[in-house]
C-alpha cells in the first residue's frame, strides 16, 4: 500500500510537470515563423498565364507610371451591376491601352470616371489581355477571333475591340482621352428611365439631310457609347465592322495579315470607326422599324431622343467642343481632350497613297 502510493505521487508530480511542458511545446511549434517579421504565412505566387497581363504592385504614378487593369473602388459591389445608373445597362467603365503605363494626364481623365460614379467598376485592357479577352467571349464566332488577332493595323484593332467588349459584357466605352463631366446616372432623361435602350450614341456631326439616295450626313462619335450585354445593336455594328475588313482585304487579295493603311479604298472612320458604326446603328433601326432612319430623324435636337431603342444623344452630349459649344442642348456628358495618335498614322499612309497614286516613289 505504501509502495503504490508511492508511485501514485512520483507518477503525479510527473504528470504535473510535463502537461504544461507539452502546451509550452504546442505553442511554440504552431507559432514559430521561420521568416521574423510576417504573422501569416505567404501565400503562392500565381503566375500568369501567356495571354494575361499581371497588374502593377501599385496605383501610383510615381511607380512607373502604371495603372491596374481592374479597378473596383471601395463602394463597388461585387460583380458588374446591370440596371444601375442606367436601366439594363452594366456600371461598367471599359478602356483600352497598348500596356498599363499611361501618362498623368491619362490617369487624371480615368480618375474624372471613378470620381463622378463611385460605384462603377472599372477595366482596362492592353494589346495581350485584350486577346485573351476576345478568345473567351467570342469562341463561338471564329470569323470574330481571326480578323481580331491577324488584324494588323492598330487602330482598326481598336475600335473593333471596343465595340467587342461591350457587346460581350455591356457598360460604357470611353477613350483614354476623355472625362466624364456628368454621373451617368444622370445621362438619361427620367421620361426613358424604364425603356428598353440598346444603346446610347452621341452627335459628333450634326448635319441637315442631304436628299434622297444620299449617306446619312450626319455621324455619331465612338470615342464614348453605352449599350447593354449582347446589345441587338452593336451585333449589327461588329458584323459590318468585320464584314468591311474581309471586303478590303479581299479587294487587295492579300489575307487580313497582310492589309496596310495605304490599302484602304476608303478612310479609317468609314472601315472601322464612327461612320460605319453610325451607318450600321441606322441600319439596325431600319431592321427594327422597318423604315429608314436618317438625319431628318435627329438632325438639331436639344435633347436627348429615344428613336426604336437606340438612344441619340444632341452635340453637346459627348461632342460639345466638335458642335461650337451649344448653349441651348443641355449640359456636356463628357469632354473630348483629342489625344489621340492614330490620325498621324493614318495622316502619312493618306500621303503615300497619294504619292503612289501621282507616280512618285
Amino acid at each position: 500500500m505504501l509502495l503504490s502510493n508511492l508511485k501514485s505521487s512520483r507518477y503525479g508530480r510527473v504528470a504535473a510537470l510535463a502537461v504544461p511542458l507539452f502546451v509550452l511545446v504546442c505553442l511554440f511549434f504552431f507559432t514559430w515563423d521561420p521568416q521574423p517579421g510576417r504573422s501569416l504565412p505567404r501565400q503562392p505566387t500565381p503566375q500568369p498565364t501567356p495571354d494575361a497581363v499581371p497588374a502593377p504592385k501599385a496605383d501610383s504614378k510615381a511607380s512607373q507610371n502604371t495603372i491596374p487593369t481592374s479597378r473596383p473602388v471601395s463602394s463597388a459591389p461585387s460583380g458588374d451591376v446591370v440596371g444601375g445608373a442606367i436601366s439594363g445597362i452594366s456600371d461598367k467603365v471599359w478602356q483600352s491601352a497598348k500596356t498599363t503605363h499611361l501618362s498623368d494626364d491619362q490617369h487624371d481623365w480615368i480618375d474624372s470616371w471613378l470620381a463622378k460614379n463611385p460605384s462603377f467598376r472599372y477595366e482596362l485592357l492592353t494589346d495581350t489581355s485584350a486577346v485573351t479577352f476576345v478568345r473567351t467571349h467570342y469562341a463561338m464566332r471564329p470569323d470574330i477571333i481571326e480578323v481580331f488577332e491577324t488584324l494588323p493595323i492598330p487602330i482598326l484593332r481598336a475600335d473593333l475591340l471596343r465595340y467587342l467588349l461591350v457587346l460581350a459584357e455591356g457598360g460604357i466605352w470611353s477613350d483614354l482621352d476623355v472625362t466624364c463631366d456628368t454621373p451617368v446616372a444622370d445621362w438619361v432623361p427620367a421620361e426613358y428611365k424604364d425603356d428598353k435602350i440598346e444603346m446610347i450614341v452621341g452627335l459628333e456631326f450634326d448635319f441637315e439631310w442631304r436628299g434622297e439616295g444620299t449617306q446619312v450626313a450626319s455621324q455619331f462619335c465612338n470615342w464614348v457609347f453605352a449599350a447593354p450585354p449582347s446589345s441587338r445593336v452593336l451585333q449589327v455594328v461588329v458584323d459590318a465592322v468585320v464584314a468591311k475588313i474581309k471586303e478590303i482585304a479581299a479587294l487587295n487579295r492579300v489575307p487580313i495579315q497582310d492589309l496596310t493603311l495605304e490599302m484602304l479604298p476608303i478612310d479609317v472612320v468609314d472601315v472601322t470607326g464612327p461612320k460605319i458604326m453610325t451607318i450600321a446603328v441606322l441600319d439596325s433601326l431600319h431592321q427594327l422599324l422597318g423604315r429608314t432612319v436618317d438625319d431628318r430623324d435627329f438632325h438639331a435636337i436639344k435633347k436627348p431622343k429615344l428613336i426604336g431603342d437606340v438612344l441619340i444623344m444632341p452635340g453637346v452630349a459627348f461632342a460639345a467642343a466638335q458642335n461650337g459649344y451649344p448653349q441651348d442642348q443641355g449640359n456636356a456628358l463628357v469632354t473630348h481632350h483629342y489625344a489621340g495618335s492614330w490620325k498621324e498614322a493614318d495622316a502619312e499612309a493618306k500621303e503615300k497613297k497619294k504619292q503612289k497614286q501621282n507616280g512618285g516613289a
